[in-house]
């Protein structure tokens, strides 16, 4: 029986195998020559690059560190977009119905500020929460004039509000007796009064609305809330809410000492276990040499080429660090062993070029193209995040390929580092 089907399904599997020879189509010839060519032009470069660092490693690294330096000078001045409506696509439903909201109310959030103290239904309390509340929307511009739609913060409901019959701001004359607050909170529905106090009279809330804003102009409204908080011993004043914190950890990762502080302590994780795997100094910092130097090389580019950082990108560093590194630690280690079996520095240098080097070209430009497609995303967050990623991975593979060959060269002999920089040094003109 098994013969019998072999039989039968011979002819029509040898069908199948002949149509799937026909449809193996080959690309066109210009489409493998220009590919060939490419392939031939990045391996141009990549050679004469070598041939510049292992002749002139002092000039390399010199130019390295120029541009180093210049980026993170400029660092300081990336922008970091944090406006949610430029961030996400227009026509996202959740975006349309905020700005609606928006429209029809005025504000796009609500920001608490909790009060707490002993006895918050005293005369002394319900003042300073009257004028507070004062304050807060003169400073953010609201009144008669201008409603929720100008301002920047707007009245929502809280306990001065509850008690608006009974006080009016400024005007201590007028203000309530303990007994009168006392009747009035009594007065009102428990369901309806805890929205604003709590039973005890321990916690108070008081509400604003905020309109939409970027997170970095949202913190400074919050911030100046906080300074003309000032309550009166006896009061803890919070400010709490979705905005709050919301803006807050906008601020913290939006930092530029922040972001610093984070590549430093990345850098020096990465160097610490190089140094317990590796086990000498020098085979533990070299592969960074490059890796620094991109940081600055990265901030310098962007800065050129006017790509904002958003809260995605702006911590990219640490992943970025991490891809570097290995691609450094493999062809120091390669440089290492050929120079072990007794070839010399620039010798070893073009055999681990020419091997290793191949491959982590290879890798590293497959990479960058993968994170490339986010350029074409119509979410601009992931588009500038593509392009931040393109510009980090890019600089770093040209540290590996350009500026560690310098850095080993120099490793080796480092007479001739001591004697490049004499070169850099300007000559003084002898008199005549």
């Amino acid at each position: 029986m098994a013969r019998g089907a072999r039989h039968l399904l011979g002819p029509l599997r040898r069908r199948w195998l002949a149509l799937g020879r026909r449809a193996r189509v080959r690309p066109p010839a210009a489409v493998r020559r220009g590919g060939r060519a490419g392939a031939a032009r990045v391996r141009a470069g990549g050679h004469a690059a070598l041939e510049l660092a292992v002749r002139h490693p002092v000039r390399v690294l010199a130019v390295g560190v120029a541009l180093a330096l210049a980026g993170w000078a400029l660092d300081t001045q990336l922008e970091v977009e944090s406006d949610i409506t430029q961030l996400v696509p227009a026509d996202l439903r959740a975006l349309e119905d905020l700005e609606t909201l928006q429209e029809a109310s005025g504000i796009g959030g609500t920001i608490d500020v909790l009060v707490e103290g002993e006895a918050l239904g005293n005369p002394a309390a319900i003042g300073w929460m009257v004028d507070y509340q004062q304050r807060v929307l003169d400073r953010a511009g609201f009144g008669d004039e201008r409603g929720c739609g100008e301002a920047a913060v707007c009245p929502a409901f809280s306990l001065p509000d509850l008690l608006a019959g009974a006080t009016q701001p400024g005007q201590e004359a007028v203000r309530p007796s303990a007994q009168a607050i006392d009747a009035l909170l009594a007065a009102v529905p428990p369901y309806f009064s805890q929205s604003v106090i709590n039973a005890q009279r321990t916690k108070a809330t008081l509400s604003f609305g905020i309109s939409l804003m970027p997170l970095d102009r949202q913190q400074e409204v919050i911030d100046e809330m906080r300074t003309l908080a000032n309550p009166p011993e006896g009061l803890k004043v919070e400010l709490v809410g979705l905005p709050v914190l919301a803006a807050q950890a906008n601020a913290e990762v939006s930092s530029h000492t922040r972001r610093v502080l984070t590549l430093i302590a990345g850098l020096l994780a990465v160097a610490l276990v190089l140094l317990v795997a590796l086990r000498t100094p020098r085979r533990a910092l070299v592969p960074l040499a490059p890796i620094v130097l991109a940081t600055g090389w990265s901030a310098l580019v962007l800065f050129v080429s006017q790509v904002p950082l958003n809260p995605m990108s702006v911590t990219l560093g640490v992943l970025v660090i991490a891809i570097s590194t290995e691609f450094s630690v493999l062809l120091a280690e390669r440089f290492r062993a050929e120079r072990a079996d007794g070839l010399e520095t620039a010798a070893a240098l073009r055999r681990t070029y020419a091997s290793t080097g191949r491959a982590v070209r290879a890798s590293g430009i497959t990479t960058i193209a993968g994170f490339a497609v986010l350029v074409v995303s119509d979410i601009r967050m992931l588009r500038d995040f593509g392009a931040v990623t393109v510009v980090d991975l890019s600089v770093s593979l040209l540290g590996v390929l350009v500026v560690l060959p310098a850095v080993l060269v120099l490793s080796e002999h480092p007479g001739r580092l001591r004697a490049g920089l004499r070169e850099l040094r300007p000559r003084r003109r002898q008199p005549a």
